[in-house]
């Protein structure tokens, strides 16, 4: 198989040698009546020879140079740089053929990202103009009646603009928690990490709980693991704002008479973090798009509850602006854990 320039000036220097040779041996055998194989075998190496060399110095100059043209366009574009250094002792042709199918791949690749981006655009837009519906017409609905006579009503008067209001405020909830967002993904909220003690932090916010966990029946833990104090190194106020949503979260969807409980893990320079209830967990293939904006797995309860749908999100940025992790387990019936961890506090 011809694959090189060199390969292909052999198969067209032996043909055309091959050709050279016939006509030169009917030649002699019509003008002197017999063959001369030493002017065949030095018409044959001649031809060859010569025809090898032309074909291959054509094929350097008009298709070699234009691939390494090529070649370097393809690495450039890779690296996003300008010329480099390229051994050229390598086989051009069969590097190129390799350059161009990696560089396919990879540009299929981003088309199948810009894809799936795109079906998170039309999504989330999809999303936001639902979530923002719901109040919209609510508020409408009451300002309609309102207008329509009701405001002289003083039996439905107050109460018709206090469920505006709250749906009002809802609607101010959700665009507070998407500005939160873009500026956390924009870097334009500074995160002033300084050393804290997390037992404290999770002490004082489970206090605030305490009302509407006895609501509830739900039991407020804090296990410590023996440890004195749980010193890191973070933002207090943004991450009192994750163990705040996730703690909330766990009272929104525990069980009456259970448990929410917050855990500490000491490892070597950072400590693990568990908020874990017993409430009614959340089936396995809901988890890999629990932290995604406004996805919720059961919609009409959080809606209820007052939820957003996005404070999981939110808690997944702060903990990435953080430069840590968050991931979750569940099991449903038995429970969801929501564990991240955070740097442990740097010495001074």
């Amino acid at each position: 198989m011809v694959n090189t320039p060199r390969q292909f000036a052999i198969f067209v220097s032996f043909i055309v040698a091959v050709v050279a040779t016939l006509i030169t041996s009917l030649g002699t055998w019509f003008i002197f009546g017999a063959f001369s194989f030493l002017l065949v075998a030095l018409t044959f190496i001649l031809t060859g020879t010569i025809s090898y060399f032309i074909v291959f110095f054509l094929l350097e100059r008009l298709i070699t140079n234009k691939i390494r043209v090529l070649y370097r366009t393809i690495h450039s574009f890779k690296i996003s740089k300008g010329d480099f250094p390229i051994n050229m002792d390598d086989d051009v042709l069969e590097k190129t053929e390799k350059e161009v199918f990696s560089w396919v791949k990879t540009k299929r690749e981003e088309i199948d990202k810009l894809k799936e981006q795109e079906a998170f655009r039309r999504e989330f837009i999809g999303n936001l103009a639902h979530e923002l519906r719901t109040p919209i017409f609510s508020i409408q609905g009451y300002i309609l009646t309102l207008l329509e006579g009701g405001l002289e009503d003083e039996s439905i008067n107050v109460k018709f603009l206090e469920r505006a209001s709250k749906g009002v405020d809802r609607m101010t909830n959700i665009l507070e928690d998407l500005d939160t967002i873009t500026k956390i993904e924009s870097e334009r909220v500074k995160i002033n990490k300084k050393n804290i003690d997390m037992k404290d932090l999770a002490e004082e916010i489970l206090e605030s709980f305490e009302i509407k966990a006895k609501e509830k029946k739900i039991k407020l833990k804090l296990d410590s693991n023996d440890l004195d104090t749980v010193m890191v190194f973070c933002d207090r106020d943004k991450i009192g704002q994750v163990l705040t949503n996730l703690i909330n979260n766990a009272l929104n969807y525990g069980n009456e008479g259970g448990y929410v409980k917050v855990r500490f893990f000491d490892f070597e320079d950072h400590y693990l973090i568990e908020v874990a209830d017993n409430g009614i967990g959340i089936e396995e293939n809901h988890l890999p798009r629990l932290f995604e904006r406004f996805y919720r797995v059961d919609k009409s309860r959080s809606r209820h509850d007052g939820g957003t749908g996005l404070g999981l999100a939110i808690v997944k940025h702060i903990i990435e602006a953080h430069g840590q992790m968050i991931s979750v387990r569940s099991t449903p019936g038995e429970g969801s854990t929501f564990s991240f961890t955070l740097q442990k506090a740097i010495r001074e």
